[in-house]
C-alpha cells in the first residue's frame, strides 16, 4: 500500500483479491472487457496467469475517507504477446541502449486489442486529476518491479491526452470502426454508396443466400457454458487453419457464456445439420465488439455476410451506433467500415532511452496516419471517402 498526496494506492496480484462491486463501480456498465467478471475469467482460465507469462499488479486508489475512486488493469509482463506489435522494434533497441526490456508493466486487457478505457475513474470523481494519480502509481509501480517501461494500449482519447501531461511517449495503431450515419436499415447503408460498392454487397450476400444456411442466435439466458464446446472446435480450427497462435481457450469461453451472457451475442451458422460458421460479439450500450469468428472456410463469402453484413442489421436493429471490427482486415474498408486511430501510450524508466524511443513512435504514428488514408479512399460511399476521425 502506497499514501501519495491525493489518495491511497493498493496494488493487487489477482483480480479474485477485489471485490466486484468496488472495480466495476470504476468500470462502468458500458464497457464489458474492463468489467471484473471479463478479467477474472481471463486469469481463473490460465490466459492472464503467471504461468503465461503476466504477473497482475492490478491498481486500487482510494481517497482519504477509504472510498474507491480508481481502477487500473495492470500487468508485469515477460512478453509483448496480445498487442499486435504496439511496441514492434523496441525490445531489441531497449535491450541493446538500456538493458532487459522485460518485464514491462502493461495496462491493458490481456490478448484483447479492442479499444476502451484503461485508466478506470468511478463517476463524480475528477477525471483529469485522478488520471495523473493513477498514472504516477503505475510509474512507482514499473521502478518496485524493476520493469522497463509503463505501456498502456488500446485506450481512450482523453486517456491518451492525458498521458501526455505525465510524460509518456504517445503512439498509434489502427481498428476498423463502424459509426451509423443515420441509416435505419440495410438499404440504407447501400443507398449510400457507389453503385460498384452496393453491386459488390448484393453479389456477396445472394451468393451466400443461395447455400440455404440457417442462423441460430444466443444471448441472455439461452447463452450456456455448453455451447462453449462446438464454438471453441471452430474457433481453434479456423486458427490452425490460418496457422496463427490461439490466444483464448476452451475454460475462458465456458467461464464467460456462464458469467457474461447478457453483454454477448453468439450467433451459429448451419448448412443442414453441419456447423459451418460462428461468431461472437460483446455488447454495450451503444457499441456492438466483433470479435471472435470461425469458419469451416467451405462457403465462400459467408465470413462477409455473417461477419459484416448480419452484424450491420444486428446493430441496426439494436440501436447500435457503432460495431467495433477490430484492428485486422483489409477486406473491411470496401465493404463500408472505416479505420480511425487506435490510441496507445509508452513511458521508459530510462530517460536516455525515451529519447530512442520517440524517434520510432513518430515514425509509427506517421505510418498509421498513412495507412488510415490509404484505406478510407478505399471505403464504397458515393461522397467519396469519408474524413478519417484521427486527431
Amino acid at each position: 500500500m502506497l499514501n501519495m498526496e491525493s489518495g491511497i494506492v493498493s496494488v493487487f496480484t489477482a483480480m479474485a483479491d477485489i471485490p466486484a462491486k468496488d472495480w466495476d463501480r470504476c468500470a462502468g456498465p458500458d464497457h464489458p472487457y474492463v468489467q471484473h467478471r471479463h478479467l477474472l475469467a481471463l486469469e481463473e482460465s490460465g490466459i492472464a496467469s503467471p504461468e503465461n507469462g503476466f504477473h497482475p499488479r492490478h491498481i486500487i486508489l482510494r481517497d482519504k475517507t477509504g472510498k474507491v475512486v480508481a481502477a487500473a488493469p495492470a500487468y508485469l509482463k515477460d512478453h509483448s504477446e496480445g498487442e499486435l506489435g504496439v511496441d514492434l522494434g523496441l525490445a531489441m533497441a531497449h535491450t541493446r541502449a538500456a538493458g532487459p526490456y522485460y518485464p514491462k508493466l502493461q495496462v491493458e486487457v490481456p490478448m484483447t486489442p479492442i479499444a476502451g478505457p484503461r485508466l478506470l475513474v468511478c463517476a463524480g470523481e475528477n477525471e483529469a486529476e485522478t488520471r495523473q494519480t493513477l498514472l504516477a502509481a503505475l510509474r512507482q509501480q514499473a521502478e518496485k518491479d524493476s520493469a522497463s517501461s509503463v505501456q498502456i494500449t488500446y485506450m481512450t482519447a482523453p486517456e491518451w491526452d492525458a498521458t501526455e501531461t505525465a510524460g509518456f511517449l504517445k503512439s498509434e495503431g489502427n481498428a476498423y470502426v463502424w459509426h451509423n450515419p443515420g441509416a435505419n436499415t440495410f438499404d440504407d447503408i447501400l443507398a449510400a454508396m457507389h453503385s460498384r460498392g452496393r453491386s459488390k454487397v448484393r453479389r456477396e450476400r445472394k451468393k451466400v443466400a443461395a447455400e440455404g444456411l440457417t442462423y441460430r442466435s444466443y444471448r441472455g439466458d439461452s447463452l450456456t457454458a455448453e455451447l462453449a464446446a462446438p464454438f471453441f472446435e471452430m474457433y481453434a480450427a479456423t486458427y490452425n487453419h490460418n496457422k496463427t497462435e490461439l490466444w483464448h481457450n476452451l475454460a475462458y469461453f465456458e467461464q464467460i457464456f456462464n458469467t457474461m451472457a447478457d453483454v454477448q451475442d453468439l450467433t451459429f451458422a448451419y448448412k443442414g445439420e453441419e456447423l459451418v460458421a460462428m461468431q461472437l460479439s460483446f455488447l454495450s450500450e451503444e457499441t456492438i465488439y466483433a470479435h471472435h469468428w470461425g469458419h469451416s472456410g467451405d462457403i465462400r463469402f459467408l465470413h462477409f455476410e455473417l461477419g459484416i453484413y448480419q452484424t450491420y442489421e444486428t446493430a441496426l436493429a439494436g440501436g447500435k451506433s457503432a460495431i467495433n471490427f477490430g484492428t485486422t482486415g483489409q477486406h473491411k474498408a470496401e465493404r463500408g467500415i472505416a479505420m480511425e486511430p487506435a490510441y496507445h501510450s509508452l513511458w521508459f524508466r530510462a530517460p536516455d532511452f525515451a529519447e530512442i524511443a520517440e524517434f520510432g513512435i513518430k515514425r509509427k504514428r506517421a505510418a498509421a496516419a498513412k495507412e488510415r488514408v490509404e484505406e478510407n479512399a478505399r471505403l464504397p460511399y458515393a461522397n467519396g471517402a469519408e474524413k478519417e476521425s484521427g486527431r
